[in-house]
């Protein structure tokens, strides 16, 4: 006799659908710069500038006589006649989306039931992963332009140009500005001159000796001991951990070393998340959206990419707006919406920064 199987009953024959309200998200979207950098004294102009100041070497190789009166001018100095401006451009960020009447109305399967509530949940998402993208960027800050095709409006400029050693555009185009660039200007970028920034990219991956060099190099530049932390992309993070592994702590080039195991409980842990060195602890903090350029995957300048940054108000966030829902008016074709954001990025003394390219 005939027998109705699964095969045989399907949608036509009244057979259901099993779809669960469970909705996953494939692409990265912890956003860990935009996180944990302190906010400053929000901007109230397009450019937002601050002021940076020097120190002269210090002098004691002459020193004054008892009794004997200095002469008006000459032996009197002007102490702010190099204070200098530094700038970056407010840049704005937004995701906008419709949803039709019909479409909001109608059952859907996921967390949420309204696809409107479910839109702009992604575009939070997404604009905080634009606004982390940015910051870890190259981008150099530019001016509005109306006339380009399409129009463009202001560019902040990101914390790569900022820690470029080499740059003269952008923060940097006057001559006078360079003096406060990250250290290595010249130097050949090999992690052993005195640069704070290592060049994985034409060098390879980064040693233990090269890292210390780099921590060295922004401790004499800017002075500052203490807590660090080194935003870093997958690869940089493991070579890293590397540094503590048997294979380089036995044999090779770094005999002597130690290398101790507790396995009491059965674990072996092979991750490391904080470095101490001389200069200071540095928390090693995982990030997808370093040194990406926009509309662009994760790839191999972002996967070896990190930034060092002081645990301070070195580097700080400058919101004119922070992430904010608005609502537009619906002319008859469905609720339309525009998730935004306007801010900068402020580096008080690029000379604070490290970086790995």
């Amino acid at each position: 006799m005939a027998v109705a199987t699964s095969i045989e009953v399907t949608s036509t024959q009244g057979a259901r659908e099993d779809l669960s309200n469970q909705l996953k998200r494939i692409q990265p979207h912890e956003t860990p710069l935009y996180s944990t950098l302190p906010q400053s004294q929000a901007p109230k102009a397009i450019t937002t500038d601050w002021l940076v100041d020097d120190l002269p070497l210090p002098a004691f190789g002459s020193p004054e006589i008892d009794g004997v009166d200095k002469t008006f001018d000459s032996s009197f100095t002007n102490e702010i006649a190099n204070r200098l401006r530094l700038s970056n451009k407010i840049q704005r960020f937004d995701r906008s989306a419709a949803v039709s009447p019909l479409a909001e109305m109608i059952d859907v399967a996921g967390p949420q039931s309204s696809l409107l509530a479910a839109s702009k949940a992604r575009t939070l998402m997404t604009l905080k992963t634009d606004i982390e993208a940015c910051i870890g960027s190259n981008q150099v800050f530019a001016d509005a332009d109306p006339s380009a095709t399409p129009a463009v409006g202001s560019k902040l400029q990101g914390l790569f140009a900022w820690s470029d050693p080499d740059a003269t555009t952008g923060a940097f185009t006057s001559v006078a500005s360079r003096d406060f660039r990250a250290v290595g200007a010249g130097v050949t970028q090999d992690g052993t001159a005195g640069t704070s920034r290592y060049d994985a990219t034409t060098n390879g991956s980064i040693t233990e000796a090269s890292f210390n060099n780099l921590i060295t190099a922004c401790f004499e530049a800017s002075g500052r001991t203490g807590n660090y932390k080194l935003f870093c992309g997958p690869e940089l993070l493991q070579d890293l951990t590397n540094f503590s592994r048997a294979v380089n702590a036995v044999g090779g080039t770094n005999n002597g070393a130690a290398f101790n195991v507790n396995s009491d409980d059965g674990t072996l842990r092979l991750a490391i998340v904080k470095i101490i060195t001389s200069h200071g602890e540095i928390d090693l903090i995982p990030d997808l959206f370093l040194n990406r350029t926009s509309g662009q995957a994760l790839g191999a300048a972002g996967r070896k990419a990190g930034i060092l940054i002081p645990n301070d108000d070195n580097v700080s966030l400058k919101f004119m707006e922070n992430i904010n829902v608005i609502d537009l008016p619906n002319l008859g074709g469905g609720e339309r919406f525009v998730t935004r954001a306007h801010l900068s990025l402020c580096v008080g003394n690029p000379r604070g920064l490290g970086s790995i390219v």
